[in-house]
């Protein structure tokens, strides 16, 4: 969380793989595909950025970044953030 302050991110710690597993499952096009983050078939460390619109229903909205690690994708997660 104090690689990118803007109130809007949320961090996750997801011990027993739900959210990332959920995820996975959900990704589709337009969704970009992550060029990290499996380990087992377990998605870790990926950010995702959701359109200002986006609601999480049956399934998860495609997320227009959605990469990681967070260290190495910051400027690309507070340039989807920006004004």
């Amino acid at each position: 969380m104090h690689r990118i302050s803007d109130r809007r991110v949320r961090q996750y710690w997801d011990e027993q793989h739900v959210l990332a597993g959920r995820m996975k499952t959900d990704a589709r096009i337009p969704q970009p595909e992550p060029h990290c983050c499996d380990s087992n078939g377990i998605l870790w460390d990926v950010a995702a950025v959701y359109p200002k619109s986006a609601t999480w229903r049956e399934t998860l909205p495609s997320a227009f970044v959605f990469d990681g690690p967070v260290v190495s994708i910051t400027s690309s997660i507070e340039a989807a953030l920006a004004p």
